[in-house]
């Protein structure tokens, strides 16, 4: 492996470690405050932004539980009320959060200016990439695939079909197995693969092919990672078979869509 693919690797997988390590901090911190993830959403917008409207809070969020709590209140607002972090909430934050915060800044303050900068910048990129992302999930969600006719003749349950969907988006890097998508679906291999085909109108394995033709077309567009590392990136491989299925199901080798981007 190159030395900077192997780099980026290394990168991606730290991460990814760093994403989980702060998933089980907040879970644990979610057991001694006894709150779900919505709530501390909540209290982190209170405690970085200040008083909120009720409108304006963390999607899903309760807030009734957290009145109830004494974690939050509401005051009046001009003509309106808003949510409000109490000292309660602000004592427990400090405690639970601040030894994070301030072993975290000194680790910061160790580096120069300059290599703050380029966190800076990739860290506002970094979210860019995850905030598209989400939507993206968001509208897969959203938006089953196939139609009420399509799963009358047979083919996937809405949900069955996001189940799949959804795993495919995950998993675009790596060897997809069919018996993995049927396994999300409920059926055997023999009767997903009849009915994903009745209700996207292709066969699984064309699906992911053309999912991963849409992800490297982003990747060419949005990053100035090399040919072969796009291609190992959304899952083929190597760049010949790449450039072969993304001709095929674009007319245009993925080198010619990169110049024309640029």
């Amino acid at each position: 492996m190159a030395p900077r693919h192997a780099l980026l690797e290394q990168i991606g997988t730290d991460i990814v470690r760093f994403q989980d390590a702060s998933a089980e901090f907040d879970a644990a911190v979610g057991e001694v405050l006894a709150l779900g993830r919505a709530e501390l959403a909540c209290l982190a917008q209170l405690h970085f932004g200040g008083p909120l409207p009720v409108s304006a809070v963390a999607r899903g969020t309760d807030v009734a539980r957290l009145e109830l709590a004494g974690y939050v209140r509401r005051e009046a607002a001009g003509s309106g009320v808003r949510l409000a972090l109490t000292e309660h909430a602000r004592e427990w934050i400090e405690a639970l959060w601040g030894p994070l915060r301030i072993e975290g800044f000194q680790l910061m303050s160790a580096l120069s200016d300059a290599d703050l900068k380029v966190i800076a910048t990739f860290l506002t990129a970094a979210r860019a990439v995850q905030d598209r992302h989400a939507a993206r999930m968001a509208k897969l969600l959203q938006t089953p695939g196939g139609s009420r006719a399509a799963r009358r003749r047979g083919g996937l349950s809405a949900a069955a079909l996001h189940r799949v969907q959804l795993f495919i988006e995950a998993h675009l890097a790596r060897r997809i197995r069919m018996e993995e998508l049927a396994q999300r679906s409920g059926l055997s291999v023999f009767y997903f693969t009849r009915a994903f085909r009745q209700s996207m109108g292709m066969t699984p394995h064309a699906y992911v092919q053309q999912r991963r033709v849409e992800r490297a077309r982003e990747f060419l567009s949005r990053t100035s990672l090399s040919l072969r590392d796009i291609a190992l990136e959304v899952g083929f491989s190597s760049q010949s078979h790449f450039t072969t299925v993304f001709r095929r199901l674009t007319g245009l080798t993925p080198a010619v869509i990169r110049r024309e981007g640029e």
